[in-house]
């Protein structure tokens, strides 16, 4: 591998550790669970509306860890991501936007039937501002904090149609909430903090089957399963009664104060794709992703009006090549790719199931040299409705990440 690369790697690596301090969901539904999913799949995957069955020789499909004995190429990426969201009540609208790190990653081909890899990557983001004021005071609920994974994972090519995948998977992260309610016409008002703490690691098993059909066609079939954990959490909670000097708070009273430890459970996860195609050329898949959160639990976070239910969501999508190996055009050698998803969350709030759905389109910009290449995927969606109680979100997301690809392992023949 290039020194250049290297050094770009390194770097990349020491940006990506950065990842959980980066601003993230501005989404009130962020208050739920362990806040708001803001992992979409690599940015390959994201222009096809997130389907998991795709794979090929450059690029490491981390939903898949299966997929690690399709690379024949060493793979670096690095993915960000830039969200402008509006949210709606029935009185006002608001635009917000957030940009950070999305992944790092990194496939490596060992041989003919092994493959490697590693990441890091946000999970769910936490961090929005939610205001009330009537004729008694003003109400200030705030909210941050987030959860990561780390990740390692191997894969096996058992014959020519089938690959087996384990990935190690390690959580951490934190939730800060923070409740101020200052009365009218009085000195003094109240403040609650409450935090929690999370570690724990789960195994998310993956398999993958390709069928070789004439005049190049093909189709994949690929599944995944991560078994649910429960994640070790240490909780504290401060009530205190401050009054506002110069400016300056200060402590009149500590009010009460909680201290213990306890578990949180991060919920099993299956998924399941099927795509049929042509090699170079187009690509069409269907993808099911199913969530057990009815069994989710957050002691520390359990408002009476949210109710947890089975999540899942239904995806499709597929891209075009027009001429993969053209020499003159440089524009056919593009891969253009197109998807929609429709998700239940799983959130029931104030008896409203809280639903997502979307439509997406993503390119992969080929290198003028070389086999590396430049992805970029939209996401245009809708979460949530408008009703006395909760808000509508319309998002633009935009993706991009750079793959570099290059040969490692290579045999030398002259000494």
């Amino acid at each position: 591998m290039k020194i250049y690369q290297i050094i770009f790697g390194i770097l990349l690596f020491s940006q990506s550790i950065q990842i959980q301090a980066q601003d993230g969901s501005v989404s009130p539904y962020s208050f739920f669970g362990l806040g708001d999913p803001v992992f979409k799949g690599t940015v390959e995957n994201i222009g096809m509306g997130g389907i998991h069955s795709y794979m090929d020789s450059i690029h490491y499909n981390i939903s898949t860890p299966a997929s690690l004995t399709a690379l024949k190429f060493t793979n670096l990426n690095l993915g960000i991501k830039n969200d402008f969201v509006s949210i709606a009540d029935r009185n006002d609208k608001q635009w917000f936007s957030t940009h950070n790190i999305s992944y790092f990653t990194m496939g490596i081909p060992i041989g003919k039937k092994f493959g490697a890899g590693f990441g890091i990557l946000p999970v769910n983001s936490s961090d929005f501002n939610i205001y009330s004021t009537n004729d008694l005071g003003t109400y200030t609920f705030h909210g941050e904090g987030g959860n990561t994974r780390l990740f390692i994972a191997t894969a096996y090519q058992v014959n020519k149609y089938i690959s087996a995948g384990l990935e190690y998977q390690y959580y951490f992260g934190y939730l800060n909430r923070e409740n101020l309610w200052i009365p009218d016409d009085v000195f003094t008002y109240t403040k609650e903090n409450h935090s929690v703490d999370f570690k724990g690691s789960t195994l998310k098993f993956s398999t993958a089957f390709k069928y070789q059909m004439p005049q190049d066609h093909y189709v994949n079939l690929q599944a995944g399963y991560r078994l649910k954990t429960n994640l070790d959490a240490e909780y504290k909670s401060v009530s205190r009664l401050l009054t506002s000097v110069a400016g300056n708070e200060q402590t009149v009273e500590k009010l009460d104060e909680t201290q213990e430890t306890g578990t949180m459970e991060l919920p099993a996860y299956l998924d399941f794709g099927l795509g049929y195609g042509k090699k170079y050329k187009w690509y069409l898949g269907v993808q099911y992703d199913y969530t057990a959160m009815k069994n989710f639990k957050n002691p520390y976070y359990d408002p009476s009006y949210i109710q947890y239910n089975d999540a899942f969501s239904l995806r499709i999508g597929g891209l075009y090549i027009p001429q993969y190996n053209s020499i003159t055009k440089y524009w056919k050698r593009v891969t253009y790719k197109a998807g929609a998803y429709l998700k239940n969350t799983g959130m029931n709030i104030y008896g409203e199931d809280i639903s997502d759905f979307g439509i997406t389109f993503g390119l992969s910009l080929p290198s003028l040299r070389g086999i590396s290449n430049l992805n970029i995927g939209v996401m245009l969606g809708q979460r949530g409705k408008i009703t006395d109680r909760l808000v509508q979100e319309k998002y633009v997301n935009l993706h991009i990440s750079l793959s570099l690809n290059e040969k490692w392992f290579i045999k030398r023949k002259i000494n």
